[in-house]
């Protein structure tokens, strides 16, 4: 991490946009890492069926799908600095309203409103990325704005399984607190905006068509909606699994920790392999290693057991997530940000089907089972990757 900013340091917008808005989103991101081991605990209580969290948790993603395309209008006419200052400051609410939200209308009200700035941040933050980026290095600018989210990630949750020791609810506040630092980080040291440019729907609809007559990107989509399915359903989930084995929120964040960190310690590794081998190999194999450990972690309950198929799962599909995203990256810097919307409409449909298809599946045969069916479906994307051409 150090030596990225040291290599990239004397590119002129890296040190004025790319690392301020990094850092932002580090500890926003972080915010909400603190949030995870105990969010889908906290609603699943109040709704009391699995099926209704998960109809809560694919809130958030549900109006993406129909909005990223005319969000992207928008947001390709107006001064996104604003846009993003204005969405920070809405999850500001967002983590003040959750302990208020004592019934499912509320939490589902919250939720979408959650839903939709998310779809606003994911295009201003990648419109960041790939209009600052330098062309020399934008492989390495945008990795190191994606690390920064990363290592987020991986250490917040321990944090937030701390923060619970102090009151259940404590890690909401500590997510209003980042979203707001976040959002003076922006305000005070990030003095650029893309530039506004005319990007209406028929043209972004016509760029995704467009690609769809390429088997390799329908294929890449298939496995972007499936992948994205797939993980949300564990990620979800994972939680109320851990707590039904008996651990508290506090062991659940050490554990998500424990497992997360490594994996994104090797993200650089596993973007060189593929760069060298080629995505299709690395994808089938990660593929055959994330349905075995997927299935593997939900046979004992030894949390010493459970954490190290946990590990090797998420090291897995870090592999998976890795070689889709570089297929993706490559796309939208081939098509422009024209093809951004449609890309961001595809991966919510999978974060979208995720939660639901896991509240459904749990309530129908429990949890473990559940998580047994999810593990071993992710094989569905080897036949697939075989295919791909690199």
């Amino acid at each position: 991490m150090f030596k990225e900013i040291g290599d990239l340091r004397h590119f002129n917008n890296f040190s004025k946009v790319i690392l301020p808005v990094s850092i932002a989103f580090f500890i926003y991101t972080f915010g909400w890492g603190v949030v995870s081991p105990m969010f889908s605990i906290f609603v699943n209580d109040i709704t009391k069926s699995t099926f209704l969290t998960g109809v809560i948790l694919s809130a958030t993603t549900f109006f993406g799908v129909f909005l990223n395309i005319p969000f992207m209008v928008i947001e390709s006419r107006i001064n996104m600095k604003r846009v993003l200052q204005a969405v920070l400051l809405a999850y500001v609410v967002f983590a003040f309203l959750y302990p208020m939200a004592n019934s499912v209308a509320l939490l589902v009200l919250v939720s979408i409103g959650r839903g939709i700035a998310s779809s606003f941040l994911w295009l201003t933050s990648w419109s960041y990325v790939f209009d600052f980026a330098d062309k020399k290095v934008r492989g390495k600018e945008s990795g190191f704005f994606s690390s920064m989210n990363d290592l987020a990630s991986g250490v917040a949750p321990l944090v937030g399984g701390f923060a619970t020791l102090v009151a259940f609810f404590f890690p909401f506040y500590i997510l209003a607190a980042t979203s707001f630092t976040a959002f003076i980080i922006v305000s005070l040291f990030v003095h650029h905006s893309p530039k506004t440019r005319n990007v209406p729907a028929r043209s972004q609809f016509a760029a995704l068509f467009s690609n769809m007559k390429k088997p390799n990107f329908l294929k890449t989509m298939f496995l972007v909606v499936l992948f994205y399915a797939l993980i949300n359903i564990f990620y979800s989930f994972i939680a109320i699994f851990l707590n039904s084995e008996g651990l508290s929120v506090f062991y659940i964040g050490a554990i998500l920790t424990a497992t997360l960190l490594p994996a994104v310690a090797l993200e650089v590794p596993i973007g060189n392999i593929i760069d060298k081998h080629g995505v299709k190999k690395i994808l089938s194999l990660a593929a055959v290693l994330a349905a075995a450990t997927g299935v593997l972690f939900t046979l004992s309950n030894n949390i010493f057991y459970v954490a190290t198929f946990i590990l090797a799962f998420t090291i897995s599909y870090t592999m998976i997530f890795i070689a889709l995203y570089s297929r993706m990256s490559d796309l939208i810097k081939k098509e422009g940000i024209t093809l951004m919307g449609p890309i961001a409409t595809i991966k919510d449909l999978g974060y979208t089907i995720g939660p639901l298809a896991g509240g459904w599946m749990i309530g129908a045969i429990s949890i473990g089972p559940a998580f047994v069916v999810a593990g071993a479906a992710f094989i569905v994307l080897l036949p697939v990757a075989l295919t791909l051409h690199d």
